[in-house]
């Protein structure tokens, strides 16, 4: 089944401080052009933005429930949610957005421990920005490598996922 990039977001936006419903119209969207058709996925997808939270919300369950899509507990779903960041990382699609995206919602999370490498490079890529030669983080992170060690970090952080879900 093949979702859109927000699908992991959708799923976790009960535990998400920083929601905003808009998304919810814009993941119907594009689950549509995915090929996806219930009706209110249609009714979602149609409504005006800004949306009003409760109408999205009422559309994006039914939604969930016509796709056969259940909502995962809350772990579950910031463990989903965190993993599309590191997946696009490893992909070296826009590293450093998604490393503060990742970075704010482990924090929010208190998810440190499964994703403490990735701080340390959110740090360490922080110094660099701000002008440092040099930062305790990680030694070797230079402003020329950080992104190519951010995007290793993700690959590696992927071979070995099953750490993340042990460990929150």
């Amino acid at each position: 089944m093949r979702t859109s990039d927000l699908t992991s977001k959708m799923l976790a936006y009960q535990h998400l401080k920083d929601f905003n419903s808009d998304q919810a119209v814009d993941w119907a969207l594009e689950m549509i052009s995915l090929g996806y058709d219930t009706p209110s996925l249609l009714i979602l997808a149609g409504i005006t933005k800004p949306t009003n939270f409760f109408e999205a919300e009422k559309y994006l369950l039914s939604s969930f429930i016509e796709l056969g899509i259940t909502l995962p507990e809350e772990h579950d779903a910031i463990v989903a949610y965190c993993r599309t960041f590191i997946e696009k990382m490893a992909g070296s699609i826009d590293v450093k957005s998604n490393l503060k995206a990742l970075y704010s919602t482990g924090l929010a999370f208190d998810y440190e421990k499964p994703i403490f490498d990735f701080y340390l490079l959110y740090w360490a890529w922080a110094d660099l920005d701000y002008g440092e030669t040099y930062q305790d983080y990680v030694p070797e992170a230079t402003k020329d490598n950080i992104g190519g060690l951010v995007t290793n970090r993700a690959i590696t952080w992927l071979q070995n996922s099953d750490m993340f879900n042990q460990t929150c």
